[in-house]
């Protein structure tokens, strides 16, 4: 929370544009500035009310929320308008500190005037400087820093005067110089770009951000106008899923190695191989105790380039010269020892690590046949290696694939050619394998392969017909095409992720992933084995980045396409509002009116980005009840009126007929004004707009209709399309960007109801949405 001083108060309260609330800890207003009385209208009869009183019906029960987290220092922004005593409401940016006044602890709320006729060429920079995203004027050519707002300065850690007339290259400030020349180069050419760089701040942190650069005129002087947005937690989230998702291909690489019928030290080099690369270790081995537990004997080893081999000189170190490995190996499951950030380290280990150059280890017991078998060791040789949770979680995996893999070995060489020991090693990794008689056309399938899917062992007949059956069939020509192939001889490996459809009904992915490793005398193929693995969660990862990448693209096209108009108009009429040239008062009330229209739009605008964004991230809340629907008609009418009112458009609504639904109230106020919105923006001048309610037993049908310009098949069609775009003018240029029939049908659909449309080009549409009346029945919604 931030403080604020007395000697602010006192000169807030001679302020005659910004408004000053003083309050208790509680909300209670003690005390108001001259902009108060003078602007919002109200006298001395506001003291003792409630802050939260000043904002308008629909919009209290967010301030409600969000006052008692301002009081603890947790909000300190509010963007809604406060409502005046008589009539209107005025747009504000109200921010929340603490304060000492009267000897005692107060709240204060500063709420900035952002009114259309207050809008003065100044005031651009007191909105750029108080603005809470990162924003910068530069010379056209991206050179030079002219101004940058506080919000770019606190999060780079520079002064406005090491910033201001500044070179970028001097500063440094981007760390791929060529990245920005790249988005330079497309600003250059069409006045307009954006893109991802990186900053280098002050402190020499990174923070990648995403610019969205244009240029602006300011008293007839064009500047390159930059907005950033920090996006590195979510490009550091992102990372981590790659991660994840190379991790999860590396283990099912790793297990498809194992279970392959390769010479076996051949797979353990392969799989040493793959893990060293990953992780950049120096080196890695596998040792195992021989003599009866006296020794360790390296076996395996793998080296990067340039790291020098240790296998012969480790073929037999005796156990007790090293006592203290082999009591954290059984005491604590691992040994993880760094020498420039770990000190108690004993003589023994400290000793023999320097003799064979390990700056840093991991290293994991082996249990075969659940003994002591050996470890495993991750060496790195030329840096302090600090190990991630993620990645020692990793290498606990890989180890114990390992082990599992010496475990199936020794019981290959125990029980030679034995299923049933190969089946329940297979169980344990949680794979299935199958193995296909080509000639006779016989597939074995371990009942992995079924209980993956829900089915309890032996519930699924085991063969190819029974399996063929429960891949989806868009999926199983696919399945076909990749074997042929592979039959013949046209790739290594047989590998294809398809779905399965599991006991509940529902569909996983699953890797197949096979080899021939059978042919008769003429080099025919006549046996085939391979494994199954779950890929499920892998898939979804991968989605979830998809939704958030294309969250990310839809957010800054609907930024750079649709607010930039708007605001280039907003300064284009303030640019003659504020010039020398006179003008009639009917021309100066007509662009007063035609501010007030482009503001209204496009606070519409950007509270539907909100909304839109807070529900691809799921953060708005679903709370159902029992609603009188009537209310919310009603309510959203007496709030559009005075807009249809300008284009002499009639609203109807049968007042008499009274229905109930069980749905979120603020969810279906948002439908009812995105939908009667659009229907005034589409209907023209003297046209009527009607909203009829009907209802069955169990659903309640909400329709709007106007007489507006309809639209063709075509659009209807396209309508509620995610991907794609559609934004179009109303009969009076009214600007829109299709987030709102976005919103509409998202909330729609969170209420467990359906949305659709009937419109005729050039004699209006009809939009439709169903409630439920009792609760979210089962099945599906009515239908209309």
């Amino acid at each position: 929370m931030n403080f604020i001083s007395e000697e602010r108060l006192n000169q807030l309260m001679a302020d005659e544009l910004d408004f000053l609330f003083i309050m208790d800890m509680d909300g209670k207003i003690l005390f108001t500035n001259i902009a108060t009385h003078s602007l919002l209208g109200y006298g001395n009869e506001i003291v003792g009310c409630n802050f939260i009183s000043l904002y308008l019906p629909q919009h209290r029960e967010e301030v409600g929320v969000m006052f008692p987290l301002a009081a603890k220092g947790d909000v300190e922004h509010c963007p809604f308008p406060l409502q005046k005593k008589r009539q209107g409401v005025v747009p504000v940016d109200t921010k929340f500190y603490v304060g000492w006044w009267n000897e005692e602890n107060v709240l204060v709320a500063v709420a900035t005037n952002l009114s259309a006729h207050h809008f003065t060429q100044e005031e651009f920079y007191h909105i750029f400087n108080s603005a809470g995203i990162m924003m910068v004027l530069a010379s056209t050519d991206g050179r030079y820093i002219y101004n940058a707002n506080r919000t770019f300065r606190k999060a780079s850690g520079y002064t406005i005067e090491e910033l201001s007339g500044q070179e970028l290259t001097d500063i440094g400030l981007f760390l791929n110089e060529e990245r920005y020349r790249r988005i330079m180069v497309r600003y250059a050419k069409t006045g307009t770009a954006k893109g991802e760089a990186t900053v280098r701040t002050k402190p020499g942190e990174l923070m990648t951000c995403l610019f969205s650069i244009e240029n602006i005129k300011i008293n007839d002087k064009d500047y390159l106008f930059a907005v950033a947005t920090d996006i590195t937690e979510r490009k550091q989230v992102e990372t981590k899923m790659r991660y994840l998702l190379y991790q999860q291909k590396l283990l099912a690489d790793v297990a498809q190695l194992f279970n392959t019928t390769d010479d076996f030290n051949d797979t353990i080099n392969k799989v040493l191989h793959l893990v060293g690369t990953h992780s950049g270790v120096s080196r890695i081995n596998i040792t195992k105790v021989i003599d009866d537990g006296k020794y360790y004997s390296t076996i395996y080893e793998w080296c990067a380039e340039g790291i020098s081999p240790l296998i012969e000189l480790t073929k037999r170190v005796s156990v007790d010269s090293i006592p203290d490995w082999s009591k954290q190996l059984s005491e604590l499951g691992s040994v993880l020892i760094d020498f420039k950030n770990v000190t108690d380290i004993s003589d023994d280990l400290k000793s023999f690590l320097q003799q064979i150059g390990v700056k840093s280890v991991l290293a994991y017991p082996l249990y075969v046949q659940n003994i002591f078998w050996g470890f495993i060791a991750f060496d790195d040789c030329v840096r302090h290696k600090v190990w991630q949770p993620e990645e020692r979680h990793l290498m606990h995996v890989i180890s114990s694939n390992i082990a599992s893999a010496l475990d199936r070995k020794a019981y290959i060489e125990q029980y030679k050619n034995s299923e049933l020991r190969l089946r329940m090693a297979l169980a344990g990794a949680k794979e299935g394998m199958w193995d296909w008689n080509l000639i006779t056309d016989e597939v074995y399938f371990t009942d992995s392969c079924f209980t993956m899917l829900g089915f309890d062992a032996g519930e699924v007949e085991p063969t190819s017909r029974h399996w063929n059956e429960l891949v989806h069939p868009d999926d199983w020509p696919l399945a076909q095409k990749a074997f042929a192939e592979h039959r013949l001889g046209g790739t290594e490996f047989y590998e294809i992720v398809f779905r399965v459809r599991t006991k509940d009904g529902g569909w996983k992915w699953i890797l197949d992933h096979g080899k021939i490793v059978e042919s008769d005398v003429n080099g025919v193929p006549t046996r085939a084995v391979g494994t199954h693995i779950d890929m499920t969660q892998q898939k979804e990862t991968e989605h979830k980045l998809q939704e958030l990448l294309t969250t990310k693209d839809k957010l800054f096209s609907i930024i750079s396409h649709d607010l930039r108009g708007p605001i280039g108009s907003f300064m284009q009429v303030i640019e003659l509002l504020t010039s020398d040239v006179e003008i009639a008062p009917e021309m100066q009330a007509e662009l007063l009116n035609e501010l007030k229209s482009m503001s209204r739009n496009t606070y519409y605008l950007l509270e539907n980005l909100l909304n839109w964004s807070r529900s691809q991230r799921s953060e708005i809340e679903y709370a159902p009840r029992m609603i009188l629907v009537n209310d919310v008609v009603t309510e959203n009418i007496s709030l559009l009126k005075g807009t249809a009112l300008q284009k002499d458009i009639t609203l109807k609504f049968d007042t008499e007929v009274y229905v109930n639904a069980f749905a979120d109230y603020n969810m279906v106020n948002l439908i009812l004004r995105n939908l009667l919105s659009n229907a005034i923006k589409f209907t023209p001048q003297g046209g009527v707009i009607e909203v009829l309610l009907t209802h069955d037993d169990e659903w309640v049908a909400v329709t709007v209709k106007d007489s507006g310009v309809g639209m063709s098949q075509e659009v209807v069609e396209k309508l509620f399309e995610r991907d794609h775009y559609h934004s179009t003018y109303g009969t009076n240029n009214e600007k829109g960007s299709g987030l709102g029939l976005m919103l509409c049908s998202d909330f729609v659909k969170r209420n467990g109801g359906s949305l659709r449309v009937e419109s005729q080009l050039g004699k209006g549409s009809s939009f439709i949405f169903t409630l439920p009346l009792h609760g979210i029945p089962e099945g599906e919604s009515l239908v209309l």
